[in-house]
């Protein structure tokens, strides 16, 4: 089982290369995470909403932040809409699902601290930032 798993749904076949992007930004997480750090999870699950033009998933933002106690992981939506993803390019949105899944996870770790689980996020951030620093080594631009 990964430590954190990156789901993306996708509202329409255009969504920037995100689908992409997101297996890329899996495996180096994947690679750098050894462990939740914290006695109560398995897993940290970001899951990525992407509009398209069949499907909208609303503003920009971190919503429905779920910690699943009896099923050992935590879960939030990271809302993407068109008018953020389309201007981007690939190296853009690289940074962008970058950034946006880290954010999430911080997110994760002060629910967790609220709901009295000890944690030790030093240790995570290490290994998250370790992971996001070599997905951000990858080039896009000529690697299409």
């Amino acid at each position: 089982m990964s430590i954190v798993s990156i789901g993306v749904q996708s509202g329409g076949p255009k969504d920037g290369d995100i689908g992409r992007i997101k297996v890329d930004l899996y495996k180096a997480l994947k690679n750098s995470c050894t462990s939740t750090y914290c006695d109560a999870i398995d897993e940290y699950a970001p899951v990525i909403r992407v509009d398209g033009s069949i499907q909208k998933f609303g503003e920009e933002e971190i919503t429905r932040l779920r910690f699943a106690k009896k099923q050992r992981y935590i879960t939030a939506d990271i809302q993407i809409p068109e008018s953020v993803w389309e201007p981007k390019s690939k190296n853009n949105i690289r940074d962008y699902i970058a950034s946006r899944v880290r954010e999430t996870i911080v997110l994760f770790v002060t629910r967790l601290k609220k709901n009295k689980q000890e944690i030790d996020e030093a240790s995570l951030f290490k290994e998250i930032d370790l992971g996001i620093n070599e997905f951000k080594k990858i080039n896009y631009e000529n690697n299409s």
